[in-house]
């Protein structure tokens, strides 16, 4: 399944380009120190611009704070040796038109809670809690049968916010 949002993530940045906002609640955050004010604040209008962008010059984002909002997911991989992969992300465009590719980065929360809500095959969007992270960006690379793959990228030391509001499902060019 990594392999298949590094795909559908690459194809995003071959379409094109496009929108992000946030919101408050109380209810649910990580406990963990704040992180530092972001340098980068993904918007509605130009979130699928900013994940190509990154994705395209990640330098010019490597060890920048970025702050994004959108549905919580998580990938368990961990029945196969692997880890669980947690995910803030959006529906972008996919090689036709909007067909539902995952559009948004991993994070790894700084304090190592989550929010409580696991992924069901078949859910709709709505059931994906609405989440505001602020982490610091990073790349790594994984040994796959002893091959390296990646780069990736990731939101390290992240802290998250479950929120009541929501944006736009769905970006689109």
């Amino acid at each position: 399944m990594k392999k298949i949002l590094c795909i559908l993530l690459a194809a995003v940045m071959m379409l094109g380009f496009v929108g992000c906002g946030s919101s408050k609640k109380e209810a649910e955050t990580t406990t963990a120190p704040a992180v530092a004010k972001a340098d980068i604040v993904f918007k509605e209008a130009t979130y699928v611009t900013l994940i190509n962008d990154v994705y395209n010059n990640p330098n010019n984002y490597l060890g920048k704070v970025i702050q994004i909002d959108g549905m919580f997911t998580s990938e368990d991989f961990t029945s196969q040796g692997g880890k669980i992969y947690y995910y803030v992300y959006r529906q972008g465009p996919g090689c036709c038109g909007n067909d539902g590719s995952m559009c948004g980065f991993e994070f790894t929360s700084a304090d190592g809670t989550y929010p409580d809500y696991v992924p069901k095959e078949g859910d709709a969007p709505a059931a994906h809690p609405w989440i505001k992270v602020v982490g610091t960006l990073e790349q790594y690379y994984e040994d796959q049968n002893g091959q390296q793959t990646g780069p990736f990228y990731t939101l390290k030391n992240a802290t998250y916010e479950v929120m009541t509001t929501r944006g736009a499902e769905v970006v689109s060019l």
